[in-house]
């Protein structure tokens, strides 16, 4: 069995629902740095901020709807990226107490989506509100 987290999402999406049994998880995604446009090339850098240091995955959702896989970051701010890697030559992520960073290192037209930060704790998969991210 692929120990990947790809699979780990797959598997986590399956066992439950966000906003289940009145429970409430603060969760929010934001550009790190204040961006009006973005270039093909830039430096895009997101932010997911959450309430506790639990690990949080990266996904992106393209203009058709399907969703990629970008990262897992865990509690102890290893990160695993697509196909289980340990580095990504097109993504870098962080961990800093409560917020997880992604960075798009030079961003191009195969990254225009929704981003989105997913936390699962206490068997309950939270997804931020999505953060969009087109060139013009």
């Amino acid at each position: 069995m692929d120990g990947s987290p790809a699979l780990l999402l797959l598997l986590a999406l399956a066992l439950c629902c966000p906003g289940i049994h009145g429970q409430h998880y603060k969760i929010k995604v934001k550009f790190s740095d204040s961006i009006t446009h973005l270039q093909v090339g830039q430096r895009l850098e997101l932010e997911c901020q959450t309430d506790k240091q639990n690990g949080a995955f990266w996904v992106r959702q393209d203009k058709s709807g399907t969703l990629h896989f970008i990262v897992f970051i865990s509690s102890l701010s290893r990160a695993f990226f697509a196909g289980n890697q340990k580095t990504s030559t097109r993504f870098e992520a962080s961990k800093d107490k409560t917020s997880f960073r992604l960075v798009v290192k030079s961003f191009t037209q195969q990254d225009e989506g929704e981003y989105f930060c997913l936390v699962n704790t206490n068997q309950m998969l939270y997804f931020s509100k999505g953060q969009p991210a087109f060139l013009p």
